[in-house]
């Protein structure tokens, strides 16, 4: 008779107290394991081979870091190539960023980007310096670093901007308004040695070419100039050149008054 209640509170039959089925206790981790171990086990070989096959025809995933192949690990370094040069003065050219880093350091540099302001020659105070590998940048931040140029301290880093786009922003602007009588172009960008031949010679295909000017302050070239066409319809294919490149570096073009000091 005690067995029977003690039965009861208990919940004979799979039943508790209070009429709910009691809920079965899950198999442990080990227990758990075990089981699938035996089933790897004891599967048909058949299953095996097609599941290894499978994994064999199917693509590998990506790793954690992102890059599925050393070829795409060694191109991510050379993105990552590039320094951004924040503080930079507004009047700053590339051939002053190169006298920065100094006549070593300089071999080491592929190319200078220094983004304009759509109005003027003047810069927007920051730089992309490409550099030919990733150690090369590093040892020039490292070196470089809040050191002084034109009187501003500069900040180097690591660039985040893509090296196959870079900052196009310059270049999508709209034109500035034509002047009466146009024949003048502004050509802005530059990079530092090039010549007034080579800038006629870019433009020559828009119409005969009347005088090229670049402009330099104490020496050192500024990285824009003006190129003045013989006749007036020239200047409007020539803006249209805008994002084409002169010593492999993209420049723009815009509208500009005549110049009459020649």
């Amino acid at each position: 008779m005690e067995d029977d209640l003690l039965l009861k509170k208990r919940g004979g039959d799979g039943v508790d107290s209070i009429g709910k089925k009691k809920k079965k206790n899950k198999p442990g981790k080990r227990r758990r394991q075990a089981m699938r171990a035996w089933k790897e086990k004891h599967q048909p070989t058949e299953s095996k081979s097609e599941s290894k096959s499978e994994s064999k025809s199917e693509p590998k995933s990506e790793s954690k870091s992102g890059f599925t192949s050393e070829s795409q690990v060694l191109v991510s370094f050379k993105e990552h190539g590039i320094m951004m040069v924040s503080g930079l003065h507004f009047d700053a050219t590339e051939s002053d960023i190169r006298e920065f880093f100094g006549p070593e350091v300089s071999e080491n540099i592929q190319s200078v980007s220094i983004p304009l302001y759509k109005d003027g020659p003047r810069n927007r105070g920051v730089a992309f310096v490409t550099f030919d590998t990733h150690q090369n940048m590093r040892v020039a931040i490292e070196e470089k670093n809040k050191q002084r140029l034109m009187g501003r301290y500069l900040d180097l880093k690591v660039s985040t901007a893509k090296k196959s786009t870079g900052d196009m922003s310059q270049f999508s602007k709209e034109l500035s308004e034509k002047p009466e009588m146009c024949r003048t172009i502004g050509v802005f960008n530059l990079q530092w040695g090039v010549s007034e031949e080579e800038l006629a010679q870019h433009f020559q295909a828009c119409g005969e070419v009347f005088a090229t000017r670049l402009v330099s302050k104490n020496g050192r070239a500024q990285g824009f100039g003006y190129v003045e066409f013989a006749a007036m319809g020239a200047v409007d294919k020539a803006v249209k050149l805008t994002g084409s490149k002169i010593r492999g570096r993209p420049i723009r073009v815009d509208y500009a008054e005549n110049y009459e000091g020649y």
